[in-house]
């Protein structure tokens, strides 16, 4: 009887719905042969997370609270850079994954050396447990993707003094959902054949240059002021936070303005620096501090009108990857419906617009803003992005002789 390898990694896997589960579990007996086995949660000493499900900020958090931490590895089709985990950009490919498993192990292997020197010395073992780790992810991508836990502790006192930051949901009915977002002229939303006309480019307002200065904040992993002959607004990716010296009037007038066809603003004056923070006097006025996920959703609501992002396509189905903050965020009408229709699988726009029976602008600007803060994207089988299937190379047929093409010749002669 053949003894049970033991240098096999025990790995759970967490938000993947049972196709995708079966199909990595394939992936790691055929691609990862010798290095994985898949367990119970409780039996590994490895997990690997998909980022991109529905669930992916509640599993996160219950897999960083746990102690001993064990190594998680994290897939998403976004590039993801958060403390204490491995990315694997998804489709896996099985050099990266087998990259990933290997740095697993050798993290599991520095706990075990590690806690072997805390045995040695008592009087070094005492471990501050009480200590929370609070994950802020720093992505690539046009708006963090945040996995933190919604609940925030706030020990500093100037920090609850941010008032536009922590405001509670806006809620807008049907009857104040033109006054709220505007009105788009050139289209008649009751005529279904002019729907595929009600799309917008995010580039060509306000939205854009907002979201692309995101970006480089993040990637630069600084502080940046996005200068405008406007307001200047302020991008402090390490709180996940704007500031910009607004009302909400003023932004939503600026927000639907095409600023590439402007007669009025300057596209050339919109440009971006770099800020030291400590110059800038934010103490004076801390209630024009917001939350980045909240103001670009906003953004996104007064610029699309709505509209949809010319970006997506209104007939392929879209999905949500995790569900929406709906206790900080603007509520447009029906809202939550729109978003427990996609919590059950993916829909396109036309097909959310007739099983639920609502106006497509309703649709429009709920899938516009969520859009916008990366929580929702154009659909596939989430099978497909999960690993790049690595296809054998087909082998050409050895040649027949002379001989043997006559020989088989002369065979089915004889058998007519």
């Amino acid at each position: 009887m053949k003894s049970k390898p033991t240098d096999l990694l025990a790995v759970s896997l967490y938000g993947m719905d049972g196709r995708t589960h079966n199909t990595m579990i394939l992936f790691f007996k055929n691609s990862c042969k010798g290095v994985v086995q898949i367990v119970e949660e409780h039996k590994a000493d490895v997990d690997i997370i998909d980022a991109d499900a529905m669930d992916a900020k509640v599993i996160l958090d219950h897999c960083l609270a746990r102690q001993p931490l064990r190594p998680i590895i994290i897939l998403s089709l976004e590039k993801l850079n958060i403390e204490h985990t491995i990315y694997v950009a998804k489709p896996a490919k099985t050099e990266t994954m087998l990259a990933a498993l290997t740095e697993a192990k050798d993290r599991l292997k520095k706990q075990k050396e590690k806690k072997k020197t805390i045995l040695k010395k008592p009087e070094d073992s005492i471990l501050d447990t009480a200590k929370v780790n609070r994950i802020k992810p720093s992505i690539e991508k046009q708006v963090p993707f945040e996995l933190s836990s919604e609940k925030k502790f706030y020990s500093n006192p100037l920090e609850q003094k941010k008032t536009e930051k922590h405001k509670a949901a806006m809620m807008i009915n049907e009857q104040n959902f033109s006054n709220f977002i505007g009105i788009i002229s050139g289209i008649d939303f009751n005529d279904p054949v002019q729907w595929r006309n009600a799309r917008y480019s995010p580039k060509q307002y306000y939205q854009g240059y907002v979201q692309s200065s995101i970006k480089i904040a993040y990637e630069k992993r600084q502080v940046v002021k996005l200068n405008s002959d406007w307001k200047p607004l302020i991008i402090l990716p390490h709180s996940h936070e704007l500031w910009l010296d607004f009302d909400d009037k003023q932004l939503r007038a600026f927000s639907g303005v095409e600023l590439t066809s402007s007669p009025i603003h300057d596209v050339k004056k919109m440009t971006l620096s770099k800020v030291n923070p400590k110059e800038e006097g934010f103490s004076a006025k801390l209630d024009k501090f917001q939350d980045m996920n909240i103001f670009v959703w906003k953004l996104a609501c007064w610029t699309s009108k709505g509209r949809y992002p010319d970006t997506l396509d209104i007939s392929t189905p879209v999905y949500l990857k995790q569900w929406p903050n709906f206790t900080r965020l603007v509520v447009t009408p029906h809202a939550m419906r729109i978003a427990a229709l996609l919590v059950v699988g993916p829909r396109s726009m036309l097909d959310i617009i007739r099983t639920l029976k609502v106006r497509p602008q309703y649709v429009f600007v709920f899938v516009s803003s969520a859009y916008a803060i990366g929580i929702l994207g154009q659909s596939k089988r989430r099978v497909d992005e999960s690993i790049e299937i690595e296809m054998p190379k087909i082998k050409s047929a050895p040649k027949k002789n002379l001989f043997s093409r006559i020989l088989n010749k002369l065979r089915g002669s004889d058998k007519a």
